[in-house]
């Protein structure tokens, strides 16, 4: 018997190696456009305290605490700067799946209802998106704004509605405890934490906040969920 009925993904770090591939660069132009605003601290100094707060908030917060640290004048240029650089980073037109992936998602395109759930610039996301060549694989694709309080737990309610299912019918996929996971706890849907990126060592805030399942690579994923 079938436990699950649809399944969604996250992207970032959990489809596409965005920490690997992507973050080294995007944060080094965001730390400098911190600079270029008047940041009181070295190129170095930024990048280090990004590092250092990666884990534990996201991108917004991680900024936000970086122009007070350094007390500014610009603290709203400068964090509104590096956001722009960060979430607009500078994609290939090819991008490689992670290890795994391709095989997990031509097994489960055949089973399931897969859906893609992500966090950022639309634009951004949708480069990726175009560059991973993965639209094929998804019944639907929602891309959702932070910047204006959008979480989650929006797209996992539609899916339910749409598609008739009891919350359980759903597994959420993703890297965030705080995000994917926190979120589809919110609705009354099972989850699985990937374990991968700089925000390893996210620390559950909320009950929610802790997964029914827990992988590190792509191929502990269908034994691991039961799929």
């Amino acid at each position: 018997m079938i436990k699950y009925k649809s399944i969604v993904f996250d992207l970032d770090d959990t489809l596409l190696d965005t920490s690997g591939l992507l973050v080294p660069m995007a944060s080094l132009r965001a730390c400098q456009a911190m600079v270029n605003a008047g940041l009181s601290c070295t190129l170095e100094e930024c990048m280090k305290m990004r590092h250092n707060l990666a884990a534990e908030y996201s991108h917004t917060e991680i900024f936000t605490q970086i122009a007070n640290h350094y007390g500014m004048h610009t603290k709203g240029k400068a964090v509104h700067d590096a956001l722009e650089q960060f979430y607009n980073p500078d994609i290939p037109a090819v991008l490689p799946l992670m290890t795994g992936a391709t095989e997990n998602l031509l097994h489960l395109h055949e089973r399931y209802n897969l859906y893609l759930v992500t966090m950022g610039s639309f634009e951004a996301q949708a480069e990726k998106i175009r560059a991973l060549q993965i639209e094929k694989f998804f019944k639907k694709i929602y891309v959702l704004n932070g910047f204006i309080g959008e979480r989650k737990e929006i797209a996992f309610t539609e899916i339910l509605k749409v598609e008739g299912h009891h919350a359980k019918e759903l597994l959420s996929i993703g890297n965030r405890l705080s995000s994917e996971i926190r979120d589809a706890k919110r609705v009354g849907s099972d989850t699985c934490y990937f374990a991968h990126g700089e925000h390893v060592g996210e620390k559950a805030q909320y009950p929610e906040d802790h997964p029914d399942f827990t992988i590190y690579h792509h191929r502990d994923l269908i034994t691991t969920c039961g799929l």
